[in-house]
């Protein structure tokens, strides 16, 4: 595949560009309970129900708080 770039993450091996039958084979080689996840996964994003967060890191909760810190802050100088 032209332009892949293959991660690997312990076990597991991710590629930010794949095909339709590079997935197929993917899903081919997961175990009964990972297949069983991932249609309750594709069940859910079908129903508009999948969150599409990233995992939280400390730099995106630190903005979060700092975000609503200053929130709080301009509140606070409007009302007095």
């Amino acid at each position: 595949m032209d332009g892949c770039r293959i991660q690997l993450v312990g076990s597991k091996c991710y590629c930010m560009l794949m095909t339709l039958e590079d997935i197929q084979r993917a899903i081919a080689k997961l175990s009964p309970k990972d297949r069983a996840e991932l249609r309750l996964c594709l069940a859910q994003l079908e129903a508009g129900q999948a969150e599409h967060r990233e995992p939280e890191t400390k730099a995106s909760k630190l903005g979060r708080v700092a975000g609503r810190a200053v929130a709080d802050l301009r509140k606070r100088m409007r009302e007095s």
